[in-house]
């Protein structure tokens, strides 16, 4: 009989043949170190680099430095510019990751570091680096855009290690024009509004990066168009008390691009105000207020500023008080350049050619002077011995009767007719004027635009037939008896101020027809070479006269028309109004 093997030996014989079965495993197990033809695993990645921007690849002196649990190793670019990172260890696994610190080459680097994946089996990758040099920067467009107050322009930020400067280009597509309009030393500084940019224009900018090594310019244009924007305001910068009653109000030149005009708004107080004044010309920066009824009060002033697009400007309110004294209703034309005469094959050589001429500022009668008011002048001892006066003036309602003058009160309001130039000229002296020159009379008949006619380039313009109403002229002329009224409301003269459609742009009445009036002038079939506050010649055979009257045609009633007439004769249909200097 055997006998039963003890436990202790059992255990033991299955411990020698697991050590036994260990031995004999295949001979390339990586997990046991101790086996004498052991081979550390393998992992490892090949990298490749491009510009993060143009995607170029980069054949460069590239270093990548790395690490891998506690170690930290570098590599190498070959001469094609790719570096492999190896890395062998014992582990189970197909992929390990290390971990890139940097990557330095002499034009570009890395922004950030990352994590690099290695294999047994090898991979390849591609790693963007930045460039150390300028290079272009983008716009921001979704920052970007015009309002009312400009032009707000983003870009991002440079990168370039060696940053000098932003400098921003303004072109404009229309004249090819090239600005700098700005230059900034700050690589954060990456906002600017453009202010300057004329309203309504289409612009492209760009902007460049200038560094010690180069400068780079702008990959793309920022194209914009200028919205419209308010003008910008026009202070009023004086109010000077002046003739009579009147106020001269002067104000800053509005530059802006689409200016279209200035209204002006006076009030007696501060809750109600009325415009009193507008024009047109930007250069007219001064208006003497001569609508004025009152003495020794305050008045209140503020200026609005329109431009094409509707939008208004509005400056402060200021004020002055007035004279004590009031006088007859005056106009005030400024001083500046208008065009005087015109051009063209059917012109009269007298009216040609159109020529700029400068005039000093002066005032002039709303109105042309009346029967009335010439009464006054014979009754304050201007008659004595019938010296301005004469028998055919009993026609149009003075009478004289031994040294007193009087009148028809149905024709008071008419204009006076039957004026030789020195009945004129004595008369306007009287009050305290003049009498206008041709160049002062045309520019306050056809203000600074070079209209034809008070009204504007057309006779007819806003007229409806039958009723021709901007002008006393022959269509009642040749109406066939005394007995009423023609087409344009009149048999001969009609009372002054009658037609108020057809005022000058300064306000005037009866500019064109009912009478002509005298001027300072003697005639002469051309131009004065002076150009500057021109008088006409030193002598002559006759006087000049403008304006047509009740006895002519409608290209006759221009405001570019020019009459002659002997000094000393007198017609039914030739009367003045005065001018007075006002400096």
């Amino acid at each position: 009989m055997k006998r039963a093997m003890p436990r202790h030996v059992i255990y033991m014989s299955i411990m020698l043949w697991g050590m036994t079965q260990f031995r004999c495993m295949p001979r390339d197990n990586p997990f046991d170190p101790e086996n004498p033809d052991f081979v550390m695993p393998r992992f490892s990645c090949t990298i490749r680099f491009r510009d993060d921007l143009t995607a170029t690849e980069i054949v460069e002196e590239v270093t990548v430095i790395y690490s891998y649990g506690s170690r930290i190793d570098t590599a190498i670019a070959d001469s094609g510019g790719s570096v492999e990172i190896a890395i062998n260890d014992n582990i189970a696994a197909a992929r390990i990751t290390a971990l890139v610190y940097d990557v330095t080459a002499p034009a570009h680097r890395l922004d950030r570091p990352f994590d690099l994946t290695l294999s047994r089996d090898g991979r390849d990758t591609m790693v963007l680096l930045h460039s150390r040099s300028a290079r272009p920067v983008q716009w921001d467009t979704s920052r970007c855009g015009a309002d009312t107050a400009g032009i707000r322009l983003v870009w991002h930020a440079s990168g370039a290690e060696q940053f000098v400067y932003y400098r921003l280009i303004r072109r404009h597509p229309a004249s090819d024009g090239i600005d700098t309009v700005a230059v900034s030393v700050d690589r954060r500084d990456t906002v600017f509004f453009d202010h300057a940019a004329d309203e309504h224009e289409v612009y492209a900018y760009r902007i460049d990066v200038v560094a010690t090594d180069g400068m780079a310019e702008g990959a793309d244009d920022y194209m914009v168009k200028v919205p419209n924007r308010p003008p910008a305001v026009s202070r009023i910068g004086t109010i000077q008390t002046d003739f009579f009653v009147c106020l001269r109000i002067r104000w800053l030149k509005n530059s802006d691009a689409d200016f279209m005009h200035y209204t002006l708004y006076r009030g007696e107080d501060l809750l109600r105000f009325d415009s009193v004044f507008t024009c047109v010309n930007r250069d007219d920066t001064v208006w003497l207020d001569t609508t004025i009824d009152r003495a020794a009060r305050r008045y209140y002033y503020y200026l609005v500023t329109v431009d094409s697009g509707g939008l208004a400007s509005k400056s402060a309110v200021v004020s002055q008080v007035n004279s004590t004294t009031i006088e007859r209703s005056l106009v005030y034309v400024h001083e500046g350049t208008f065009t005087m005469g015109r051009n063209g094959d059917d012109i009269p050589l007298n009216q040609q050619p159109a020529h700029a001429v400068t005039l000093s500022s002066f005032l002039i009668d709303r109105h042309e002077v009346t029967v009335g008011r010439y009464a006054e002048f014979l009754n304050d001892g201007n008659g004595i011995n019938r010296t301005h006066y004469c028998d055919s003036m009993a026609m149009i309602g003075i009478s004289c009767e031994g040294s007193l003058f009087s009148v028809d009160s149905a024709r008071i309001h008419h204009p006076m007719v039957w004026l030789s130039w020195t009945d004129a000229d004595t008369f306007c002296r009287w009050a305290g004027g003049r009498l206008p020159t041709e160049a002062e009379w045309e520019k306050a008949a056809r203000g600074s635009d070079a209209r034809l006619y008070p009204w504007g380039n057309s006779f007819y313009f806003n007229q409806h037939p039958t009723d021709f109403f901007l002008a006393n002229y022959i269509a009642g002329y040749i109406s066939a008896d005394d007995s009423g009224y023609s087409n344009d409301g009149a048999r001969y003269t009609a009372p002054v101020g009658n037609y108020a459609s057809g005022v000058s742009p300064f306000g005037l009445f009866d500019m064109a027809g009912n009478i002509s009036e005298w001027c300072f002038d003697w005639y002469a079939n051309v131009f004065p070479s002076d150009t500057i506050d021109p008088k006409g010649p030193e002598l002559g055979l006759w006087r000049s006269y403008r304006g047509g009257s009740y006895k002519n045609y409608p290209e006759e009633l221009m405001a570019t028309y020019r009459f002659r007439h002997d000094p000393s004769a007198r017609k039914d249909d030739l009367g003045c109004r005065c001018a007075y200097d006002s400096h």
